[in-house]
């Protein structure tokens, strides 16, 4: 893993590989149904250009590295989305979800095969399981808007690779959304800078790649704009074995990756609301359908913090509503067997996602009705995840958490795997806030972005 340099290297480098010709990315219009070759149009300029990479195998962890790639201090406020990932859109905001298409990802796979041909080194074959991991990561990143490397990239793939690399980065763009000319950019960027890190595109016992692309609208100072995050990621697989969804052919192989709809689920909850695509994504995967209302619609209430009775539903569901027998006498004295959500409440003590309160008489009490604060619920989260092993470094990524506070290794897994990244304070620093009740739109985050850890 390699931090990315400051804004005045990062230009360097940037200036440099235009001059080279590794950022030919054309201006022009989506192709998406023309050839995935480079446009003659005059090159895509990104505002901002940022990623890293990691080497991962299986068992190994997801790889060899920090967090995230990029400055702590440029970091984005993925939980409040006031400020950007990176000074260059200091106002950018997120209005809405851009579409992902087939001609995007064949232009990283073209960029991909293009490099290893140079290096004489044969073509790797497309792969459609790989590449919805890696999407749902690209989605992840983009919901955080953070490049980061992913903790789990052995998770939901086909068995029997023995290692990977994985590539990842973001571009800033200003303009009229074109969609495979920001993929073009950052996927030359990308291969270009940063195979380090013990990862290898030339490797000669890669066989297979999958890649992800999500994009979000933004507007800023500049005007209306968009973000592009890039997943690609090598695997080695033992020559001859035959993978499910492999294909010469992205255009063909590729399917196209959940999208909001163009009409709110909930009364209550706009389109180009803050988190829209999270609380949507609740609703088409049952983990919240919100409340009926007298009239037949449905309401999200998104500014309302979120109890914890309710909290155990949310992860109950997105752990995919499993098998499982309550107890007939409760494990808290403060929660009936009869009691909405007694199930899954009797669920998080079951798999010890929450023990609850210890209280003088030696009972165990819930408090299902009060609303659940950040630093709590960055401990759920981390349980419902298995409480992976991870050392949280010996400076705390956020400046309101001390290393030595209750759940800081919980908080600071938060931040690694881009479940939350804070706030970004006026002086560049991040805040978590951990005793702030969380609201349950932000919660919606909170779970589509921990999704693929789960």
């Amino acid at each position: 893993m390699r931090w990315i340099p400051g804004r005045a290297l990062l230009a360097l480098l940037v200036t440099a590989s235009l001059a080279l010709g590794a950022v030919p990315a054309a201006g022009a219009a989506e192709r998406d149904a023309g050839p995935t070759g480079s446009s003659a149009a005059r090159p895509l300029q990104a505002d901002a250009l940022s990623g890293g990479s990691a080497a991962a195998s299986p068992g190994g962890g997801g790889g060899t590295g920090g967090a995230a790639a990029v400055d702590p201090a440029e970091a984005s406020d993925a939980d409040a989305a006031a400020a950007p990932a990176t000074a260059s859109a200091a106002a950018a905001a997120v209005t809405g979800s851009l579409p992902t298409t087939a001609a995007q990802v064949a232009e990283a796979f073209r960029i991909v095969n293009d490099h290893r041909r140079q290096a004489y080194r044969a073509p790797l074959a497309y792969n459609s399981s790989l590449s919805a991991t890696a999407q749902r990561w690209a989605d992840t990143t983009a919901s955080a808007r953070t490049p980061l490397e992913s903790p789990v990239p052995f998770r939901d793939v086909p068995a029997g690779a023995h290692r990977m690399d994985q590539y990842f980065g973001k571009g800033e763009f200003t303009g009229q959304f074109a969609g495979a000319d920001a993929v073009e950019a950052i996927t030359h960027y990308l291969l270009d800078f940063f195979p380090r890190n013990g990862t290898d595109q030339f490797a000669r016992d890669l066989t297979h790649v999958g890649i992800g692309v999500s994009s979000v609208a933004t507007t800023g100072p500049a005007g209306p704009g968009w973000e592009t995050y890039v997943t690609i990621w090598f695997y080695a697989y033992p020559a001859g074995q035959a993978v499910p969804g492999t294909s010469t052919d992205p255009l063909q192989a590729f399917v196209r990756p959940w999208a909001p709809p163009a009409v709110s689920p909930f009364r209550d909850v706009s389109t180009g609301q803050l988190f829209y695509k999270e609380m949507a994504w609740l609703a088409a995967h049952g983990v919240s359908t919100g409340w009926r209302e007298p009239d037949g619609s449905r309401t999200y209430r998104p500014g309302q913090p979120i109890n914890r009775d309710a909290m155990a539903a949310f992860l109950y569901r997105a752990a995919g509503s499993p098998a499982y027998d309550p107890p007939p006498v409760s494990p808290f004295a403060d929660v009936s067997p009869d009691q909405r959500y007694y199930k899954e409440m009797a669920w998080l003590d079951h798999r010890g996602i929450s023990t609850g309160w210890r209280e003088p008489d030696g009972t165990r009490t819930y408090r299902a009705l009060r609303p659940i604060d950040r630093d709590a619920m960055a401990a759920f989260l981390y349980r419902a995840a298995g409480s992976p092993a991870y050392d949280p470094p010996s400076t705390s990524p956020f400046r309101d958490v001390s290393t030595g506070q209750q759940f800081y290794r919980e908080m600071a897994w938060l931040a690694r795997t881009g479940v939350s990244t804070g706030w970004t304070e006026r002086d560049g620093t991040r805040t978590y806030r951990p005793w702030q009740p969380i609201a349950r739109d932000a919660m919606a985050a909170f779970v589509y972005r921990a999704d693929p850890v789960l």
